[in-house]
């Protein structure tokens, strides 16, 4: 093919052990294919690096049961390896761009892996997330060369055949490029098109990383784009940002076509025998009712378990009981903050406690599984505010009650609040989702942790133990051997999450 002596190396820079596959370096994979170039990923998920993985958090906070990686054949690799790991393919592959597409949390892993490979007359390009709101910053790296702003399929694969073909490519929207000391900052292009976009590579990737698991259970899961961007406005989310910066080139919202869907269900089975589909969708059930009731009705041929995102004023008995028909197998609610006050004014989320609870117990009489997530630890919140997060929580029985610490990411209204307010320098940058990042009047980040790590005590135990689960708060003797007695006790009665 006409490009095939072009080779593009992707960087997927990822929390150790996070598994469920991406997809946004797959689609941007299965473009370049489609024009004939030559397509590799290196992926850091199975090395254990000095970051502390986001499964480890889980596990010791009660959130998800441990697993044995290795009864799916998955091996862990030591983080010394990887820097080894990724000169080795540099050398062995040659590539004449490299990609890196990272978040605010894997962002100086990626710039350590370039740095390692600079000044080899590899043109090197960095997008994602964090690039998109830090355009300036990311591209002062030395490193870099080209930083692409926004969605990435058409602009790199546009970027790639001028360079094959030896043309100039300091025009391509959704760029900004670096050459003999000046700086060329290109506009946003069309948002894509999705019925134009070829169905997801995910065979760039390792075939162990289709493994993902699932209440401690492994299963060959894949990712099911639906949509992509959201209609609500969250202070914590980066959606609106994107919606805003968007807002003159199309729609920031937008719903893949059902037979597109369902063709990409269909090559899943046969090529990968899913077991399990993710439904990828900020708020999956958002989407018109016409649209929803026609998934409904091909997926019942279907049947495959999925699961998928939500939020609790999309829920009704008869959405719930149509999703049994097609077997659903789980979802997870958003509630995120209990106060009501507080998730009105502050996090824009304007729905009572009364139908958090009335949504809640809708999916809870049914034969679908449910997780709640919730966010502790944002500005201004007091051990009271948390606590009411706690008591709504404990008003409905879910099979899992999964919690994050506030992390102030860039582009979201939150994050300006914490630097204006001093919570935060303006050059912070998040580390990971289980650390307190605020230093913050109201509540000290100790007590952030403590509350974390005991969540799920708080949720599943007797009130008449409160006073003594606040001791397992404490990162002491006795507040671990507090902590451990409370978790055995809450494991052998088959807590279920």
């Amino acid at each position: 093919m006409k490009y095939s002596n072009f080779r593009i190396l992707l960087i997927y820079a990822n929390e150790p052990f996070t598994l469920l596959m991406p997809i946004g370096i797959s689609s941007i994979a299965a473009t370049l294919k489609k024009e004939g170039f030559n397509v590799k990923v290196f992926d850091t998920t199975f090395y254990r690096t000095d970051q502390k993985a986001g499964n480890i958090y889980r596990e010791s906070s009660l959130q998800v049961r441990k697993v044995n990686y290795s009864d799916v054949g998955i091996k862990e690799r030591e983080g010394k390896d990887l820097f080894k790991d990724f000169l080795k393919t540099v050398v062995e592959f040659k590539p004449n761009l490299i990609g890196l597409s990272t978040t605010e949390v894997t962002h100086e892993l990626g710039i350590a892996l370039l740095n390692l490979v600079a000044n080899r007359g590899i043109i090197i390009m960095v997008g994602g997330v964090h690039t998109t709101f830090n355009p300036d910053e990311v591209l002062s790296e030395k490193c870099v060369d080209i930083i692409c702003v926004g969605e990435g399929e058409l602009a790199i694969s546009e970027l790639c055949k001028r360079i094959a073909n030896g043309n100039d490519y300091f025009d391509i929207p959704n760029t900004w490029v670096k050459s003999n000391g000046r700086v060329y900052k290109n506009g946003y292009g069309e948002l894509e098109d999705l019925t134009k976009l070829p169905p997801p590579d995910f065979e760039v990737f390792d075939s162990k990383r289709i493994y993902r698991q699932m209440g401690g259970v492994f299963y060959k899961m894949l990712p099911m784009e639906f949509s992509r961007g959201c209609i609500y406005n969250c202070t914590y989310c980066s959606a609106p940002a994107f919606a805003t910066l968007f807002g003159g080139v199309g729609k920031w919202f937008r719903i893949k076509d059902l037979d597109q869907i369902f063709s990409e269900i269909g090559l899943g089975i046969e090529k990968y025998q899913v077991e399990y589909f993710y439904i990828v969708s900020e708020t999956f059930l958002t989407m018109p009712r016409k649209v929803f009731d026609e998934f409904i009705k091909r997926y019942k041929k279907i049947r495959i378990p999925f699961w998928f995102n939500t939020r609790p004023e999309t829920i009704n008995e008869e959405v719930v009981n149509k999703l049994e028909e097609a077997n659903c197998h789980r979802m997870s609610i958003g509630i995120e903050c209990g106060n009501e006050k507080y998730r009105r004014s502050m996090l824009k989320r304007n729905i009572s406690n009364e139908k958090i609870i009335a949504a809640c117990k809708i999916v809870e009489k049914s034969t679908i599984q449910f997780s709640v997530n919730n966010i502790i630890g944002f500005p201004d919140e007091t051990r009271e505010t948390i606590f009411d997060t706690i008591k709504l929580n404990r008003a409905f029985v879910a099979d899992s009650h999964t919690c994050s610490i506030f992390q102030p990411f860039g582009g979201t209204p939150l994050r300006q609040y914490c630097v204006e307010k001093q919570y935060i320098d303006q050059e912070f940058r998040v580390g990971n989702f289980y650390e307190p990042s605020l230093n913050m009047p109201s509540i000290t980040k100790e007590e952030i942790k403590g509350l974390f790590k005991t969540f799920q005590l708080y949720i599943r135990c007797d009130e008449k133990d409160f006073e003594d689960i606040r001791k397992a708060e404490k990162d002491t003797e006795e507040g671990n051997e507090t902590f451990k007695y409370y978790s055995t006790k809450l494991l052998s009665n088959n807590m279920n999450f």
